[in-house]
């Protein structure tokens, strides 16, 4: 009898006074799971740029070229300390931001896929200025084009139909949940 009660206590009761089973999360959607993983290496190659592009900056070849783009008006040093900045910077934030959407996304919330848009979007911009900015930093413009590729296939993910669904389903499990501790 006791173990009886025992399984009724666990799995919940619909009679009044009797505990209430609490709705099973739904099954995370393949494609977000695929989604979460391609932004994590998107957030991995953007760091992998960070030594990428300072080394690529130092090199000889790269003070050559600066010189012969911009004659003896640059100072050289000054440049490379810029460029360098601005990898660890955008490199840090831009990993902040794909891990961040990756864990959220993870957690079951749909909104900030459409910050990833905006994220690929901008990173995209980036890219296409590394690759036409003279003198170009070609092995970091490599780098930064996989990254958005990895995001622009996360963000593709994200949009299908059994992603949407699971978002829904999420969205509708956390509204249910709300309602009955009110």
């Amino acid at each position: 009898m006791s173990e009886k009660m025992a399984q009724n206590a666990n799995q919940g009761s619909s009679t009044a006074g009797g505990p209430v089973a609490a709705p099973a999360a739904p099954a995370r959607a393949k494609t977000v799971g695929i989604a979460f993983w391609l932004l994590v290496a998107a957030a991995a190659a953007v760091l992998i740029r960070i030594p990428v592009g300072i080394s690529a900056v130092n090199s000889d070849e790269y003070k050559a070229e600066l010189e012969a783009v911009f004659g003896r008006n640059v100072i050289v040093p000054n440049w490379i300390a810029s460029e360098s900045s601005a990898y660890v910077w955008s490199g840090i934030i831009t990993a902040a931001v794909f891990a961040a959407i990756a864990v959220l996304i993870r957690m079951g919330l749909g909104w900030p896929r459409f910050v990833l848009v905006l994220s690929v979007v901008l990173t995209g911009l980036n890219m296409r200025v590394q690759f036409t900015q003279e003198p170009v930093v070609t092995a970091a413009a490599w780098v930064t084009l996989a990254s958005v590729l990895l995001a622009l296939a996360a963000a593709v993910l994200l949009f299908l139909p059994q992603s949407g669904a699971y978002f829904k389903s999420v969205s509708r499990g956390r509204k249910n949940k709300l309602a009955s501790q009110a």
